[in-house]
């Protein structure tokens, strides 16, 4: 990957052809050509990084760390000097390596230790650059239940400007999906991101700023051509401005406690509040927030011309009850589909499951734990075969109440015909039309299955009526006059011969 970023690198900024990149790397033309020109990163994988800087000392260097960071709790009189930790590394551990280099890794880790503990020094922050960060808060759900939510701001520093938007999860769906909607709000990408290490973007912290990242972040962050920073560990402090906005967003914009029934109608919501408090004066420059964010977006970069679909795929077997388990919770699938291998294409506020490349069912993601989701559209086929459990089955209250007591009053062969005749209607993709057929059925007196599937052909296979021929209006006349005194000498004829 890091090659591939290379030659990227030379065709992007330093404007190389692709003759003089393949020079300088060495790859075949074809292969510097593929990578050049490619635009859509949404499948490369990641390889893993390792750290060298000390390959004697590396084995040991956790040890150090845990006795400095004991160290902070005693006083000084009491903590290690390099000797004493050269000491006990040769002593308890065995360590065979020079002092020297002992000495070299402690004052680097000390430094970057008081480095998170010093004051702080002002920074200027470049035009269009931003910072990211998660926020909790709370709303009541629907059913006015409490529950937690998540807002992802980004933040622009040099402007004050800030984004918001909410979420249920801060998992890598809503991260991603969260900052490719601002990006296509504000009509570009910021150049330069701050993030602090957060598990969805960061898979591993290495020394200094090394990190290395998670796959699914990665793609997101060639696709739209950011460059990321990462904090020090436990130093929020280097990206305060988005700190202070996610508290801001949480004191206005989600006071009083708000009820979100669907986060894409709150989230809309959400920019006229960004915008509107966009036209309150900066806190430094004394002119309004709106006016220096006009100046900050001209360093934007362009959006791809490629639509970037944030979802992670996920295979899994479906269980003898036709469930498929994600993150805990169950998704109902077609009973039929047990011991099968099914893909799950998730995305944060839905999931699409596929068996063979052909749509098994949709449903909407549940951030619950242990969860059962049902649809019973997925089981009136098995229903067919076991008429007498469907009153028992855990999914039979979801059907439609006209359907649950017409069911519950039939038995036997006619309770097997009305599930065959629902089956039918859910096989079509009329299962809208259910409560249609059953009120229409009702209006002429008439429960019995035949009556019910012949209002079910009425309202959904409608019988085809043309339309009658329409004349053309301005046709020409014929002029035809025809001499019919032929036909008078042949009646009169006719009459005489008789």
């Amino acid at each position: 990957m890091a090659q591939k970023e290379y030659i990227k690198h030379l065709y992007e900024v330093e404007e190389k052809s692709l003759l003089e990149i393949a020079n300088a790397t060495g790859f075949n033309y074809r292969t510097v050509q593929k990578y050049a020109y490619q635009e859509d990163w949404s499948k490369d994988n990641l390889p893993n990084i390792e750290p060298t800087s000390y390959p004697v000392l590396e084995s040991f260097i956790p040890t150090i760390d845990s006795w400095l960071e004991a160290d902070r709790k005693v006083p000084r009189k009491q903590r290690h000097t390099v000797k004493r930790i050269y000491d006990r590394l040769r002593d308890e551990l065995g360590f065979r390596g020079s002092y020297s280099s002992v000495k070299k890794y402690v004052r680097k880790k000390k430094f970057v230790m008081k480095a998170a503990t010093e004051g702080y020094l002002p920074l200027a922050h470049p035009n269009g650059c931003g910072q990211v960060d998660f926020g909790e808060f709370i709303y009541h759900d629907a059913k006015k239940d409490e529950q937690t939510g998540y807002a992802l701001t980004i933040s622009f520093p040099n402007s004050n400007k800030g984004y918001t938007q909410a979420f249920p999860s801060q998992n890598q769906e809503c991260l991603l999906t969260g900052m490719q909607r601002i990006f296509e709000h504000i009509g570009g990408v910021p150049p330069r991101l701050r993030f602090d290490n957060m598990t969805t973007a960061v898979a591993q912290v290495l020394e200094g700023t090394e990190r290395v990242l998670t796959d699914g972040f990665m793609r997101f962050k060639l696709h739209y051509r950011f460059q990321a920073d990462f904090c020090n560990p436990r130093a929020g402090n280097e990206k305060g401005n988005v700190e202070n906005k996610v508290g801001y967003s949480r004191r206005n914009a989600f006071v009083p406690v708000p009820t979100i029934t669907s986060f894409e109608d709150f989230n809309e919501g959400l920019w006229d509040w960004c915008e509107k408090d966009a036209e309150r004066l900066h806190y430094k420059y004394k002119v309004s927030i709106q006016d220096l964010w006009f100046e900050e977006q001209d360093s934007l970069l362009t959006l791809p011309e490629y639509p970037f679909p944030v979802f992670r795929y996920e295979s899994m077997v479906v269980n003898k009850y036709g469930f498929a388990v994600i993150d805990t919770n169950k998704y109902g699938l077609a009973p039929s589909l047990y011991g099968e291998t099914v893909q799950a294409k998730i995305f944060y506020d839905h999931v699409e499951f596929f068996h063979d490349h052909q749509p098994a069912g949709t449903y909407r993601r549940c951030y619950g734990s242990n969860e059962e989701i049902y649809d019973w559209t997925q089981y009136v086929a098995t229903l067919c075969k076991k008429p007498g459990a469907a009153p028992h089955t855990r999914f039979f209250n979801q059907m439609p109440q006209p359907w649950q007591q017409h069911l519950m009053q039939s038995q036997g062969k006619d309770r097997k015909n009305a599930l065959q005749l629902l089956n039918e209607i859910v096989r079509d993709g009329n299962a809208s039309l259910c409560n249609d057929v059953l009120e229409l059925a009702g209006e002429n007196g008439r429960t019995d299955a035949d009556s019910i599937r012949q209002c079910y052909y009425m309202i959904a296979k409608k019988e085809y009526r043309p339309e009658p021929l329409r004349l053309i209006s301005n046709a020409p006349a014929l002029n035809y006059n025809p001499n019919l005194s032929a036909y008078d000498g042949l009646t009169a004829g006719g009459e005489a011969h008789g």
